[in-house]
């Protein structure tokens, strides 16, 4: 019997990279005067109380180990698959409420796609890697062994 489960290794690659692709999508903005260094280092700054960081990774951490199960639910079998709902999830549930927040600044359109952008991004990148990476169980009912085993759809074709 061979059952999906989780790719802990390939939601952890995409936790990480979630923390990245932001701090680069908006250093493309900066017009030159932060570079991706200096942005990085103020992320990572935690001795000023700064606690977006840890609560970023704690949001990851969360949002991608249910998007991991709601890949086994659909289920999800594809780099491609995973791109799709990846980008879907990024622009449908971010947009609206990004603009929403940014109402109140001088360019909230501005704001809502330039933010938009970095999630669809951020969660397309996770959609294809778990989608594309896998993990399965599987089950050797008359011995008795249970196995493990990562697959990647472009091996399986």
């Amino acid at each position: 019997m061979k059952r999906q489960s989780f790719n802990h290794k390939a939601i952890w690659l995409s936790i990480v990279l979630s923390q990245l692709i932001p701090l680069l999508w908006y250093s493309l903005f900066s017009d030159g005067t932060v570079a991706f260094g200096d942005m990085l280092d103020k992320y990572l700054e935690v001795s000023q109380g700064n606690w977006l960081f840890v609560s970023s990774l704690v949001g990851a951490v969360v949002a991608f180990y249910f998007m991991a199960w709601m890949f086994l639910q659909i289920p999800v079998d594809s780099g491609q698959g995973g791109l799709i709902a990846g980008l879907l999830i990024g622009v449908a549930f971010n947009l609206v409420s990004v603009m929403s927040a940014g109402a109140l600044i001088p360019e909230p359109m501005q704001f809502a796609v330039a933010d938009t952008v970095a999630n669809a991004l951020t969660f397309g990148l996770v959609g294809l890697i778990l989608g594309e990476w896998r993990h399965y169980e599987i089950i050797d009912l008359k011995e008795g062994v249970e196995k493990e085993e990562d697959v990647a759809s472009f091996r399986e074709n």
